[in-house]
């Protein structure tokens, strides 16, 4: 008969790496990148090594890697190395796809709707994570090789495209008129769902192109197979007809109650209040603030990218450490405006506020837990 021990429950905090911060922790272990401006950070940066290490060993932390990391390393010469950093950190705990993230808060903006109630919001880290960040931790994980779906080429596309377009509104739009910070936040929040609607026609133009264009006995590439599956718009979509189709208390309604329930939701553009849409277009309207108050150059082509993984991960963090310009984009949002869990965000110009956060962290730890801890992984673990 085995003995099972109960063990105390979990409440782990969630941090959230920058890719900036998970390549200089890269560089600790690779002194062949390190520069000369790396050198008057590197005491911080072995000191939140060592940190962050013996928090997750004290199971009191847990560092979960994203969608941004992988798509970073992936365009990145030290793909390898930026890999095995960022997995070393996660443990294998990885957030969902912010498409899951978008579909989550989406269809329960739907629900709401449809039961006609108002969302309720949990942003419970459970929900967005693929496994369970407060079991007690193995002491190994399984990772694998890179996702062939993953294209570093397409990536390297995509990022140019949306810079691209964001500094044509930087010089030709935001910069030249002048507007409220209101009206920047209320026009890039409503116009979520066009962009969801002009995704959907975008991808269906795609597949029959793509359909169109198969010969028989040639092998279609990746890119091609990807255009033929449905897309994140299209699974969208699909997930807003079956919610509005079939209420959570039984039955079905007709095609013509499920149109008109349909056509109101989008008629009040109840997407707009999706916590992820509001978060990126407070940041949106920053730099449009930014651009109007003669700022010269648009934000870098990273931006994009900071603005996303804020969007979709910070609500469900309990703390995050960023670069510089994404923390200060974050404060430039009015106080009326900036949501609570801003706060949480930090960066290299307050490290001595993350680091001591960390402490504080550490401090909590009971001596029950201490116990714990020997108990399961020996005398030698602490």
């Amino acid at each position: 008969m085995v003995n099972r021990l109960p063990l105390p429950k979990l409440n782990k905090k969630v941090i959230y790496l920058d890719q900036y911060v998970v390549s200089n922790l890269m560089k600790l272990d690779n002194p062949v990148y390190q520069r000369d401006g790396f050198t008057k950070e590197k005491t911080f940066y072995q000191e939140l090594r060592d940190l962050l290490v013996e928090l997750q060993r004290m199971q009191l932390i847990v560092c979960p890697d994203s969608a941004s990391h992988v798509s970073e390393s992936r365009i990145s010469p030290f793909n390898a190395e930026l890999k095995k950093t960022y997995e070393n950190l996660s443990s294998g705990i990885t957030f969902q796809s912010f498409e899951s993230i978008s579909s989550l808060q989406i269809g329960e903006l739907a629900r709401a709707w449809s039961d006609g109630r108002e969302p309720v919001f949990r942003f419970n880290a459970r929900d967005v994570l693929h496994k369970d960040p407060n079991e007690w931790s193995e002491r190994y994980y399984i990772t694998f090789q890179d996702n062939p779906f993953i294209v570093p080429n397409e990536i390297k596309a995509a990022r140019a495209y949306m810079h691209t377009h964001i500094a044509r509104l930087f010089r030709d739009v935001w910069s030249k008129e002048a507007r409220t910070f209101q009206y920047w936040y209320n026009l890039e929040r409503k116009g979520y769902q066009g962009h969801l609607g002009a995704a959907v026609v975008k991808s269906r133009r795609e597949r029959m192109e793509s359909m169109l264009a198969y010969q028989p006995g040639v092998e279609p590439s990746l890119e091609e197979l990807g255009k033929v599956l449905p897309s994140a718009a299209e699974a969208l979509l699909a997930g807003l007809e079956h919610i509005m189709r079939f209420p959570r208390d039984g039955g079905m309604r007709t095609p013509d109650e499920t149109a008109e329930l349909e056509m109101s939701f989008g008629e009040a553009n109840r997407i707009a209040e999706a916590p992820f849409v509001k978060l990126q277009s407070l940041m949106y309207a920053a730099i449009a603030m930014r651009a109007a108050a003669g700022q010269k150059e648009p934000p870098n082509e990273g931006m994009t990218t900071d603005i996303e993984t804020i969007a979709y991960l910070l609500p469900y963090c309990d703390a995050m450490l960023m670069d510089n310009d994404c923390r200060a984009l974050l404060r430039n949002i009015p106080t009326a405006l900036r949501p609570a869990e801003v706060e949480r965000v930090y960066s290299l110009n307050s490290r001595t506020a993350f680091l001591d956060y960390l402490r504080l962290i550490r401090a909590s730890i009971t001596p029950e837990h201490l116990d714990a801890l020997r108990e399961v992984y020996g005398e030698e673990y602490i």
